[in-house]
């Protein structure tokens, strides 16, 4: 625990670097591109974010974004319905979203991450209670928030082994903040004792 709060110099450690996050990266949607028109045969369109900007440019049965070639395929998901798709161009998986980097490729291969999977790494256990209560259902999904009485036509039974896991787990919070505050207060301590506080 005593990891977490910096002991060391650096006390924002980011612990994933923010350009390898996935929403902080611009990315090209094809099925947005195929809505606005962009996958029209000799169709042009300008790709704009921030103050950098790029051309993408239809010719069947690719699209070339910045002189790179990007192969689009198609799929029927059911009969009559097309729908699109990158391949990458670095590794030839199909994909969604092509990231405009320094090289146009997939997620995979700029080795990118979404944010959420680094949510809530410190104290797990409140993603384990906004779950349980979401199953609960009605109730307030913050820790420590009052429960609602059972819902007509789920099981009494149901109802308080789930009331039983959210009080089990938020208990395992206290128990985890207790410990924080205990090494709050003894880093206040240590630090007034040497004068820096």
């Amino acid at each position: 625990m005593v990891g977490c709060f910096g002991l060391r110099d650096d006390h924002h450690h980011i612990r994933v670097p923010h350009d390898l996050i996935v929403e902080a990266n611009p990315r090209l949607d094809v099925w947005m591109l195929l809505q606005c028109g962009g996958l029209a045969e000799n169709a042009t369109t300008r790709l704009q974010w921030g103050e950098k900007e790029c051309l993408a440019a239809r010719r069947t049965p690719d699209i070339w974004i910045d002189g790179t070639r990007v192969p689009v395929t198609w799929d029927e998901p059911m009969p009559g319905l097309g729908r699109p798709w990158f391949e990458c161009p670095a590794c030839g998986r199909r994909c969604r979203h092509v990231y405009l980097l320094e090289t146009i490729a997939c997620r995979r291969c700029h080795r990118l991450e979404h944010a959420v999977r680094h949510l809530r790494r410190q104290t797990p256990g409140v993603g384990r209670v906004e779950r349980l209560r979401r199953k609960l259902g009605n109730c307030d999904v913050r820790p420590f928030a009052p429960l609602p009485p059972p819902r007509r036509g789920r099981s009494r039974a149901y109802h308080e082994r789930l009331v039983g896991m959210i009080l089990a787990e938020e208990a395992k919070l206290i128990g985890q903040l207790s410990i924080v505050v205990h090494d709050l207060k003894r880093r206040i301590r240590v630090r007034k004792a040497k004068g820096k506080w």
